[in-house]
């Protein structure tokens, strides 16, 4: 019998997101649920992905029924959402008990509960009682303070139910992440290779550039700003063949705009918040993709960067910070590592790869193969289809 997974989430595609009018989603996150669904697949799993379907409530008062719609052949169920707080909170917390409770006859059933949000607590509860293996897909580590704050100690608590109500074990984003929890067995998981590396890169003369995600000092997005501004000032004149695209949104999002209107090379275009068939289209226009999370911060062994998967799995070369797992999964010679936080060694990188094309060239095709070897959808699949069911496949 082909088992069954619940991935509660609140992951979204594009209809449904613009149909609710939502804005604080991730999109990597998005990407990497529903690429695993579509991945365990192949692993002879029967994946079912749960979504919160919810923005930040607020505003004017409006109701979304609940829906399904199936993508990349995975059935996706998302609750209903109202904008009005505190009622939307409270329909969060109840609205998927029901598809548990629908979807339990299973004889084979498991719930892999995306991050430890406070909304799936009673769905987390009710899996338990139908008898669900239960598992915790841990994204991302909590950056610790000084003195913790309320809020912090009950995220600690919700940290503890957690680790307590998923005995079976835990998919990681990175091997740093064990620290963060008590749940054994665990797995890291950095994505699925899935993309169309035949573009032909690093042929024009000229270097494109992707910056994407979440536009934060955290994310490197001020490093790259400051990056910019010296090349600018300095009037280098192989910077007249670099561009850079901007895509996603932050507070850092306004000082690229600003980049933007003045005209002076690098030139600078911000796409921001797209949908994703536009983002593949400038996927496919560029050569290079930066995974700039500080080396010095807070999110260095927190997370594992997903993007590093897509941009590699695309066949740009990967130009990343040496952070948690990305030497591990790239190896040395299949990205070109940003060591130090600073402006001036990023613009060091970017003359050497505009310089060397050949070079930039065969760095991006190991880039592709090891994310290949590492993340191919059909072995991601199969391994994490045999972590979460072992024998009962």
């Amino acid at each position: 019998m082909t088992p069954r997974l619940l991935i509660l989430c609140n992951a979204f595609d594009d209809a449904t997101r613009i149909e609710r009018g939502v804005t604080t989603d991730s999109p990597a996150g998005s990407r990497k649920v529903l690429l695993l669904a579509q991945a365990l697949r192949k692993g002879a799993v029967s994946p079912w992905v749960l979504s919160l379907g919810r923005g930040r409530a607020g505003g004017k008062a409006k109701f979304y029924r609940a829906c399904v719609r199936r993508i990349g052949g995975v059935p996706v169920v998302y609750a209903p959402f109202v904008t009005v707080p505190v009622l939307s909170e409270f329909v969060s917390l109840v609205a998927m008990i029901p598809i548990v409770l629908r979807l339990r006859k299973a004889r084979i059933k498991g719930a892999l509960f995306y991050n430890r949000l406070t909304a799936y607590l009673p769905s987390l509860f009710v899996a338990a009682a139908c008898g669900y293996r239960r598992f915790l897909d841990l994204e991302d580590g909590e950056v610790r303070a000084g003195q913790p704050s309320l809020r912090a100690r009950a995220r600690a608590v919700v940290g503890r139910i957690y680790d307590r109500m998923c005995p079976d074990g835990a998919l990681l984003a990175c091997s740093a992440l064990n620290d963060w929890t008590k749940i054994r067995p665990t797995l890291c998981y950095y994505g699925t290779a899935v993309g169309d590396a035949s573009v032909q890169r690093f042929t024009s003369g000229r270097l494109h550039i992707l910056m994407g995600g979440a536009l934060l000092p955290e994310t490197g997005a001020d490093l790259l700003i400051d990056a910019i501004g010296q090349l600018r000032v300095a009037q280098a004149p192989w910077a007249q063949n670099i561009q850079f695209e901007v895509t996603g949104q932050g507070v850092s999002l306004a000082r690229f705009r600003e980049l933007e209107v003045d005209q002076r090379f690098p030139l600078v275009r911000v796409h921001g918040r797209t949908t994703d068939k536009v983002y593949r289209q400038i996927l496919a226009s560029c050569d290079v993709g930066l995974a700039l999370k500080l080396n010095e911060g807070a999110l260095a062994h927190t997370t594992f960067p997903s993007k590093v998967i897509e941009f590699a799995a695309a066949g740009l070369l990967v130009l990343s910070t040496d952070i948690s797992d990305v030497r591990k999964v790239m190896g040395e010679d299949g990205a070109v590592y940003l060591r130090k936080d600073d402006a001036g060694a990023l613009n060091e990188l970017f003359e050497l790869l505009l310089m060397a094309p050949d070079r930039a060239k065969a760095i991006a095709q190991n880039g592709f193969m090891r994310a290949q070897e590492q993340c191919d959808p059909l072995r991601a699949g199969q391994t994490i289809a045999r972590f979460l069911f072992g024998e009962q496949l």
